[in-house]
């Protein structure tokens, strides 16, 4: 279970966790301690394909904002095929993780078990990616 360091911030209604003098939602401080040598993610917080959330910034008024990046070729290949399953209207995990050298993908599914388990729906993404030898996994993580 990873412990994070709850802030007093919000942003769309969603607590934000203090990291590095940062203000991040979950997914992103997760996603960072998640990665492993070599390898590249972003946070999938829509169903877009081609690009995907890195970062969340705040600027001199107090707004925040997403720094979004374009997505590998192979990793937008891959949701796209996802995605075309109708069981996966909703579901898709939350975090997209790849490695260039091989072009591996994997996918990861942020949850704070205290208030949320996984759905019907992200159960069969997480099926349908395996099938295809995609690694997924859970990390659950909650405020200290």
């Amino acid at each position: 279970m990873l412990q994070l360091t709850q802030s007093d911030k919000k942003w769309w209604q969603k607590p934000l966790a203090e990291e590095n003098g940062k203000y991040l939602p979950a997914e992103l401080v997760v996603l960072k301690r998640v990665i492993r040598k070599g390898e590249d993610g972003a946070w999938l917080n829509s169903r877009g394909t081609k690009t995907a959330v890195i970062d969340l910034v705040q600027d001199e008024k107090g707004n925040f904002r997403t720094v979004r990046i374009s997505l590998p070729a192979y990793v937008h290949e891959c949701l796209e095929q996802l995605y075309a399953h109708p069981e996966v209207a909703k579901g898709v995990f939350d975090l997209v993780i790849w490695r260039d050298s091989d072009q591996a993908i994997r996918f990861v599914e942020v949850k704070c078990p205290h208030w949320d388990r996984l759905t019907p729906e992200q159960k069969r993404f997480s099926e349908l990616a395996n099938d295809r030898h995609i690694e997924t996994g859970i990390a659950e993580w909650e405020f200290a």
